[in-house]
């Protein structure tokens, strides 16, 4: 069958990294595959059930370890699962799978806005806070404190290869926040003169390490050397159930194209990846929508959880590159 246009933006805009932080990619899923349903012209549930399942694989053939992203899958593919089960009609189907959108978009939203609220409490009237790369949910905690009326100054590196940090300064100019970027290589420097560091993560894994942009475990490091508190703002969204059962996480390379250009001897080869692993004991705590947490409360969380039976089969092989 036919990829459906909406599918085939999103697998592009994943797999190009055109979309930013980890919440937003999860958001897009999900608009993508409840556009797909709407538009759907199969004649049963069968046929429905296939066309999402085959979306599904487009999505995660190109998705890297990004948490809120699968868990949104879980959400939606098992609402099509329990759908199934009932033996409901196409029309039926289509519309819990519309309501499980929905749903979705209302928690994400509602998270969101408890885990900035609670993060604007940990930036004070005079503060310099320094934040690594970007995250639309510590822009969103920066947005809260300055509603509250709060004079505070944000400090951002470009976060090399793709220079994420630089979508901060554009970010932060739109709120009226004042701003500084530098290079990578200062961390060492600028930290120690911050009065606390916020970063998002992609993954919180079951023993409380965060997957997050490679430069960020550096940053954590120079942080505690100096006492300077470290948070990761991250709802439950971001909670990696698969790591439960010690899958491991899919870290895309960083490519040779993304530091050397053509003029360099081809025998030299750029190594790393692009996220690195931040572990517990160099976070003060996580940010997150049931308050705050310390990372070893992850595995606690992880338990309430509920994935899709379909989608658990499937991540074995994609943790391993093997869709």
């Amino acid at each position: 069958m036919p990829e459906h246009p909406a599918i085939k933006t999103v697998v592009e805009r994943v797999r190009t990294d055109s979309i930013g932080g980890a919440a937003d990619t999860a958001k897009e899923v999900i608009q993508a595959l409840g556009k797909m349903v709407e538009d759907s012209q199969e004649k049963d549930t069968a046929g429905l059930v296939k066309e999402v399942d085959e979306a599904v694989l487009d999505i995660m053939r190109v998705m890297p370890s990004l948490a809120p992203a699968i868990n949104a899958l879980h959400r939606f593919v098992g609402s099509m699962e329990r759908t199934e089960e009932k033996g409901a009609t196409l029309e039926q189907m289509k519309a819990e799978l519309k309501s499980t959108s929905n749903e979705f978009f209302a928690w994400a939203e509602n998270a969101l806005d408890k885990v900035a609220q609670y993060g604007a409490e940990k930036v004070h009237n005079g503060d310099t806070v320094f934040m690594y790369s970007m995250s639309s949910t510590v822009w969103r905690i920066f947005r809260v404190a300055k509603s509250q009326g709060k004079e505070f100054r944000v400090v951002v590196t470009e976060s090399r290869p793709a220079n994420e940090g630089l979508w901060t300064v554009t970010e932060m100019h739109k709120s009226d926040i004042p701003v500084s970027v530098s290079i990578d290589a200062c961390v060492g420097e600028l930290i120690p003169q911050c009065d606390a560091v916020f970063v998002g993560a992609d993954v919180i894994s079951s023993n409380g390490h965060a997957l997050c942009k490679a430069g960020t475990y550096p940053s954590a490091l120079v942080a505690k050397a100096h006492g300077v508190p470290f948070y990761i703002a991250a709802d439950t969204l971001k909670f990696d159930s698969s790591t439960l059962i010690g899958l491991p996480y899919r870290n895309e390379p960083i490519h040779r194209h993304e530091v050397l250009d053509e003029q360099y001897p081809e025998p030299a080869k750029v190594i790393g990846h692009l996220f690195d692993e931040t572990p517990p004991e160099l976070v003060t705590a996580i940010i997150t929508e049931i308050g705050f947490m310390h990372p070893a409360a992850a595995f606690s969380v992880m338990q309430q959880m509920h994935p899709s039976e379909k989608l658990s089969n499937l991540l074995p092989a994609w943790s391993r590159g093997n869709l």
